[in-house]
C-alpha cells in the first residue's frame, strides 16, 4: 500500500504550496483536489503545476470536480456540459501523468427518476473510461446517503454501486470510508463486493451520522478492519481530513502516523 494525502486537506494553502508541503513530508503519493482554487483546469497554471510535481517522486491521483456537475442528470444541454467538463478534466489528468481520477456518480431529486438517472450516469462514466484510453484509471466513488426525501445520491447503497460497476467495463472503485460509515455500511463488505476493482481508499473517520472527515480514531468507524482487508494489496490509501477543522501540522502528523503504522511489520 502507498499512503498519500489529498491537497483538499491543505485547502488553506495554494495548490503549489500544498504540493511542496506534501512532497517535502515524504509521502508516497498525492491526490490533487479538482475544485477551485486547487487543481481545477480553469484555475491552474498547468506548466507551473507540472513543474511542481516533477520536483518529487510522487504518484499522482486526482479527484474530479463535482460542484454544479451532475453526471446523473438526464437533461440536455446540462448533460452535455457536464460531460464536456469531465472530458476536459480527464485529458488534464492524463497530461499530468495521473494514474487514477475519482468521479462522483451524481444524484437525482426524485425517487421515480433513479433508474433513468442511473442510466445517464453509466453513459457518462463509460465516456470517461473511453476518453482515458487506458492511460489512466477512471474510478467511481461511493457516496453518502441523503436524509432528504428529495435527494438520492447514486452509489450510496451497495446495490447502486454494484449496478454502476457491472454496467461500466473498465471502471474502478474508490472506497470512501467516511461515506460508508455515515451510511451505516461496513467498508470491508463494500471492498469485498468490488473485488479487484478497488484500487484506492479515501480514509477518514466520523461519528456515524455525517461525513466529518475526522482523523482515524477520532470517530467510531472500524478502520482497522478495512486496513487489514487491503493489507498487502496494491491499493492506494489517501487521507482526506477536514481542512477547516485541523491545522496543517495536525494533518501532516496524522498522515505520518498512518504511514508509519502501515509500514510496520504485522504481528
Amino acid at each position: 500500500m502507498k499512503v498519500g494525502l489529498s491537497t483538499w486537506s491543505l485547502l488553506s494553502m495554494d495548490l503549489l504550496s500544498a504540493i511542496q508541503t506534501i512532497g517535502d513530508a515524504g509521502f508516497d503519493y498525492i491526490e490533487l483536489w479538482g475544485e477551485a482554487p486547487h487543481a481545477h483546469p480553469g484555475w491552474t497554471n498547468k506548466k507551473a503545476l507540472k513543474d511542481a510535481l516533477s520536483t518529487y517522486n510522487l504518484l499522482v491521483t486526482l479527484h474530479a470536480p463535482f460542484t454544479d456537475l451532475n453526471p446523473a442528470s438526464p437533461f440536455q444541454p446540462v448533460k452535455g456540459a457536464v460531460e464536456k467538463t469531465l472530458e476536459s478534466f480527464v485529458t488534464f489528468g492524463d497530461d499530468l501523468g495521473a494514474t487514477i481520477i475519482t468521479i462522483h456518480p451524481g444524484s437525482v431529486h426524485s425517487e421515480a427518476m433513479i433508474p433513468t438517472s442511473a442510466e445517464s450516469s453509466v453513459v457518462t462514466l463509460r465516456k470517461m473510461v473511453k476518453v482515458s484510453g487506458g492511460r489512466l484509471a477512471i474510478n467511481v466513488e461511493n457516496q453518502t446517503k441523503s436524509r432528504s426525501k428529495y435527494h438520492f445520491p447514486l452509489a450510496s447503497t451497495a446495490e447502486s454501486l454494484d449496478l454502476i460497476l457491472a454496467e461500466v467495463d473498465g471502471l474502478g472503485f474508490t472506497l470512501d470510508t467516511g461515506h460508508a460509515h455515515a451510511n451505516g455500511q461496513n467498508p470491508v463488505t463494500l471492498a469485498q463486493r468490488a473485488g479487484p476493482r478497488l484500487t484506492e481508499v479515501h480514509l477518514s473517520d466520523n461519528g456515524g451520522t455525517s461525513d466529518d472527515h475526522l482523523i482515524p480514531g477520532e470517530g467510531t468507524a472500524d478502520l482497522n478492519s478495512i486496513l487489514s482487508e487491503i493489507s498487502g494489496k496494491d491499493i492506494l490509501v489517501c487521507l482526506e481530513l477536514d481542512p477547516h477543522r485541523y491545522t496543517t501540522e495536525t494533518v501532516l502528523h496524522a498522515a505520518s502516523e498512518l504511514k508509519s503504522r502501515l509500514a510496520a511489520p504485522q504481528a
